[in-house]
């Protein structure tokens, strides 16, 4: 699991008090998958850091509530050998993982939320490049972190990190089911599995003294500054900082209702759904989405799945009024997509349902009033879905 809480740091940043947040799913989850094996020889902790290690590693058992199995390896490594091993991971699975983002791309583009020019699968890995301090592979149980000195926030890294490395000791967090289900579940992990590393890092940073607090801070944002947001799409940064922002909510409102034992069983059933995310409470008392029918695309089908609440409210976001967004994703029931390529241009239908006939109302107006602004995009609300076709 990657660590990119500098990048989340920043886009909070970029946005000001009040700005509406709208996020949306790509299926880049948020993991890096790696092979058994690496050419790299990175650094183990030496034996003047397998204190900081110990010290971190009682820490989260702690606050997790569960102890570890097995050790943890955790490999130091100076930025050029990270990047490297960062680029390195990602590429091993390109022959399945390049096409996935090239799908995405063609349903990103037919809504208007990717450039053209883009290419989705090179510029997630030069995001990952700058803007990531650490990530924990649950293929291979180590730990990578970018860093050689145990300075405050390399050390919360590695507490986030572990995190995930118990997890996936007691739960496995290599879970490609989830990945390729053609619902949401993915995101919904990912906000698991993130909120829950955050809410225990942030409770590493509240033990800390004043100074190091304040040096984390400083550390943070030098980070966080040599990041180029304007070089990375905004879908793209929204979908990697959305789990770290809306994951702590979930593993509150978990902990809360049952406690630890809640929180446990949410690794073995996690939330289906954005809406699930978006308002914890509906995933507490079970509540799915409404089946729907995908429908007829006009062309061979290159992507599929569930668009979802949360990409319903980042697609209008920006084309309504805060207050009409918002009523239209809360109605949201149910939804399926697919894409398709005409000639150039990239085109995607989506078929959406509401809780309520009035629901889907809402619906109709807020994505009538998005395809009104559109170069060819229009909205069919007369039959049993509300469905909205894009092209570009």
């Amino acid at each position: 699991m990657i660590a990119v809480l500098a990048l989340v740091a920043t886009l909070l940043a970029l946005r000001g008090p009040g700005d509406e947040v709208s996020f949306g799913t790509i299926g880049a989850g948020g993991e890096v998958e790696a092979p058994p094996s690496s050419p790299s020889t990175p650094q183990s902790a030496p034996a003047d850091f397998d204190e900081v290690i110990a010290d971190l590693t009682a820490f989260v058992e702690e606050e997790r509530g569960l102890s570890f199995l097995r050790p943890v390896q955790v490999n130091r490594l100076d930025d050029e050998e990270f990047e490297q091993e960062i680029e390195r991971r990602i590429r091993e699975d390109e022959a399945t993982d390049r096409p996935e983002a090239e799908a995405a791309e063609v349903t990103l583009r037919a809504l208007g939320l990717l450039e053209p020019d883009v290419d989705l699968y090179d510029i997630q890995i030069d995001l990952f490049q700058s803007g990531v301090l650490g990530f924990y592979d649950p293929e291979t149980d180590e730990l990578y972190i970018r860093g050689t000195e145990p300075t405050p926030y390399v050390r919360q890294t590695i507490a986030h990190e572990l995190v995930h490395a118990l997890d996936d000791q007691h739960f496995e967090l290599h879970r490609p089911e989830i990945d390729d289900a053609d619902d949401e579940s993915g995101f919904g992990f990912s906000a698991l599995v993130e909120g829950n590393a955050v809410v225990i890092d942030e409770a590493f940073e509240r033990q800390l003294s004043d100074a190091e607090r304040a040096q984390l801070r400083e550390e943070e944002e030098a980070f966080a500054a040599g990041v180029d947001v304007d070089a990375f799409p905004e879908i793209l940064l929204i979908d990697i900082s959305a789990p770290y922002e809306l994951g702590p909510d979930l593993v509150a409102a978990l902990l809360d209702a049952g406690g630890r034992e809640r929180l446990d069983a949410a690794f073995a059933l996690p939330p289906t759904t954005s809406e699930q995310v978006l308002d914890p409470s509906l995933f507490l008392a079970g509540e799915a989405a409404v089946p729907v029918t995908a429908p007829a695309a006009d062309g061979e089908v290159v992507d599929q799945g569930s668009f979802g609440q949360f990409y319903l409210l980042a697609l209008v976001s920006g084309a309504v009024d805060s207050a009409t967004a918002r009523e239209a994703a809360i109605g949201w029931g149910g939804d399926a997509y697919v894409s398709w390529r005409d000639g150039d241009r990239s085109c995607a239908r989506i078929a959406f349902a509401g809780d309520s006939p009035a629901d889907a109302a809402e619906i109709a107006d807020a994505l009538s009033e998005w395809a009104s602004a559109q170069p060819d995009a229009s909205v069919d609300d007369g039959g049993d879905a509300v469905v909205l076709t894009s092209c570009r």
